[in-house]
Order: C-alpha cells, then structure tokens, then sequence
C-alpha cells in the first residue's frame, strides 16, 4: 500500500516538474518572440527611418535645383529687363524728335520725290539762320474761280511775273438755298503757284493760308486771305534761297 501511494507522489512529483518545465519553455519562448518582434520592429523602424531620411535627401536635392532654376530664371529676367532698357534708353537717345525728326521726314520726301542727294546737301551746308528779303512784301488781290464762275483770266502774277497764282472754291449759297457765283470763304479753296516754266505748286484749305515755296534761287512767303466778294488777297516776301 505505502508502495503504491510512494509511485504517486513521484508521478505527482515529475507531472509538476513537467508543467514546471513547460511553463519555463512557454515563458521562454514568449520571451523569445517579444525579443524578436522588438528587434524586427526595431530593425523595420530604421529601415522606414533610412527610407524617410532618403526621400527627404532626394526632395532636399530636388528643392535646391528647383531653387537654383528659380534664381537663374531670375537672372535672366532682370538681364532681359536690364537689356530692354538700354534699347529703349538709346532708341530715345538715338532716334530724332520734334524738328529733326520733320527735318529728316522731309529729307526723305524729297529724296524720294527725285531731287539729286548733291543738291540736297549742298542747299543744307549753305543754309544759315540770317536770310537775305525784300523790304516789304508784294500784295495783289485775285478773283477766285468757282463753279459756276471760272475765267482764264483769274490769275495774278507775282515776283516781277515769275510766278502765276490761281485759286478755285465752293459757291456760297444764299439764304433761299441758291447758289450764288462768289466763292464761299468758309469753305476750303485751292491755290496754285505756276511759276514761269510750268513748275506747279498747290495749296489747300480755308482761309488764311500761310505757305513758303521756292523757286530756284528765291524763297517766296506767301498769306492768302480773304477779301471782298470774290476776291483774295495774296502777300508775297520774296528771300534769297538758301
């Protein structure tokens, strides 16, 4: 009987050393498995940090050569700004306004209206600010043709009969709506200087009319204004050209 109890307790006794031994082995390899999780949790979290710290090297790399675009874009711009400017100064500084830009336009008027550039420039480098004038100007009156009313004869002759001047206007008309045989001073009229040898020159608008011509070696000032019915008056300063 105390046999069979003494195998008992020792079966007891290994079955508790076996549960012992297990219950080691569990903790064991709990312990074992929270190592190692730790460790592949730790060894992920620096491949994520490695990972993060490359992309940040790679966004840093790519902002600084943006930045580097950015800032030479500007250099560019403010050399094009810089370049545009200095045209523009030397197109103001270079290219002629006022008077010499009229002086130049007429230049090119008459250069392309076929008058010889030799005769041209010697007319510019003889050309002084004292002229030399008659003491007082010519005045005549003319009759000055219209419409209904044109004589050959409706000239009058300047400049010792160098120079022939006619003029043609509109027909003033009356208060009844009739058209009347004077010309109408509000209105524009033609002038034209003939001068001996069949060289024209014309003149256009209303009344008074200021123009210069030249003929040859004379400059002529011509004012035309308006007189009585049907008439103009004509002023004429003859001066030595050039």
């Amino acid at each position: 009987m105390s046999y069979g109890l003494g195998l008992s307790e020792k079966k007891q006794a290994r079955q508790r050393r076996t549960r012992f031994f297990k219950f080691v082995l569990y903790i064991a390899l709990l312990a074992g498995a929270g190592v190692y999780g730790y460790y592949e949790g730790q060894a992920n979290a620096d491949r994520r940090i490695a990972d993060i710290e490359g992309q940040v090297i790679v966004l840093t790399s790519e902002n600084d050569r943006l930045n580097d675009q950015a800032r030479a874009a500007l250099d560019k711009q403010s050399a094009a700004l810089a370049e545009a400017r200095q045209w523009r100064d030397k197109f103001e500084n270079e290219i002629p306004s006022g008077p010499t830009r009229e002086i130049l336009d007429l230049v090119q008027t008459r250069l392309a209206d076929g008058l010889e550039p030799d005769r041209l420039l010697s007319l510019i480098t003889l050309a002084q600010n004292s002229q030399n004038c008659d003491a007082a100007p010519e005045t005549k009156r003319f009759i000055v043709n219209t419409p209904i009313f044109s004589s050959p004869g409706n000239s009058v002759s300047l400049g010792n009969g160098t120079i022939t001047v006619t003029g043609n206007g509109k027909s003033v008309v009356n208060s009844e709506g009739k058209v009347e045989a004077w010309y109408d001073p509000e209105q524009p009229v033609e002038i034209t200087f003939t001068q001996l040898g069949g060289q024209k020159e014309l003149l256009t608008g209303v009344l008074p009319l200021h123009k210069s011509v030249v003929f040859g070696a004379n400059e002529y000032r011509f004012s035309i204004l308006a007189g009585k019915q049907s008439f103009a008056t004509i002023s004429a300063t003859r001066c030595d050209f050039p």
